[in-house]
């Protein structure tokens, strides 16, 4: 029995040949989770990517997994990248270095309204002034949530900055309304890095983790043991060449004093000792007679 294959849509053979395109002309691409990320949000995380050189597609799995098996006779490794493609997912394609875009992604969050539900990350503070909301129901919200208020130039004012919930907190649906009305956006949502793939690697997320400080530190400590080891083996180079100028000068002096061996800028040193011994001998036999 013959059965009529479904042609495949026009539009999804060109999503197919766009991306495909994407993983050639790119060096590396990164898959994000973009599960619960609101519109606006990936709208501005698209923005701020493309003014950085980089491209941001969502996209449907399947799709980009066809994709994947077009070019991956030109990228090697770019199959394993399949295996991260479960849930709701963008990829961001680059030329940069990987590391780099992650902390770049990690540092450029995007300011959300918070949600009922929601789980406060820092302390959220209604600040005090004018809230330029007319008195009304919404009194009842600043009562509930125990923001001490006044009524001037027929508006309502907030008396003094008000912790409204500490980190970790749940917001609830009344918190959410009113902060929702004052414009507060205490939620940062940003898009979660699952994996890259570069030079023939991919790399899971974990391993595109970069603790700045302690490399910082790292670095620190080797530059201090390596100017140690030059110094004691005598190597000069532009950041010991004067130490090692300056211990030699002092191990010459001190040479030249413990040989009595004058010279102009040893000859105080021998006259020192001498007289520094000779006081120390004068003593003792003082002190037998």
């Amino acid at each position: 029995m013959y059965v009529r294959q479904k042609a495949v849509p026009e539009a999804k053979i060109k999503r197919v040949r766009e991306l495909a395109e994407l993983f050639e002309k790119y060096d590396s691409v990164l898959v994000v989770n973009i599960t619960g990320v609101p519109a606006p949000v990936l709208h501005e995380m698209r923005k701020k990517l493309r003014e950085e050189g980089h491209v941001l597609k969502v996209v449907k799995n399947t799709l980009a997994k066809i994709a994947i098996d077009e070019v991956a006779e030109k990228k090697r490794g770019i199959e394993r990248l399949k295996d991260h493609l479960v849930g709701q997912n963008a990829l961001i394609f680059t030329s940069e270095n990987v590391f780099s875009l992650k902390m770049f992604l990690d540092k450029n969050k995007i300011a959300r309204e918070a949600r009922a539900g929601d789980v406060a990350q820092s302390d959220v503070v209604v600040p005090a002034g004018n809230t330029n909301l007319a008195p009304g129901p919404v009194l009842s919200l600043f009562s509930k949530l125990k923001i001490p208020t006044n009524i001037k130039e027929g508006s309502i004012w907030v008396a003094k900055d008000t912790v409204v919930a500490k980190k970790g907190d749940v917001i609830s649906s009344d918190l959410a309304e009113l902060l929702r009305k004052l414009d507060v956006k205490p939620i940062e949502v940003g898009l979660e890095v699952k994996a890259a793939y570069a030079d023939g690697v991919v790399l899971a997320a974990e391993a595109l983790e970069i603790d700045l400080e302690e490399i910082r530190e790292e670095l620190v400590r080797a530059a201090a043991q390596a100017a140690n080891l030059a110094i004691n083996i005598a190597f000069p180079t532009r950041e010991t060449a004067a130490a090692l100028v300056a211990k030699a000068h002092a191990e010459a002096r001190n040479l030249a004093a413990n040989a009595a061996f004058p010279t102009r800028g040893t000859a105080a040193a021998p006259v020192e000792k001498g007289h520094a011994q000779a006081s120390a001998l004068l003593s003792r036999i003082e002190g037998k007679f």
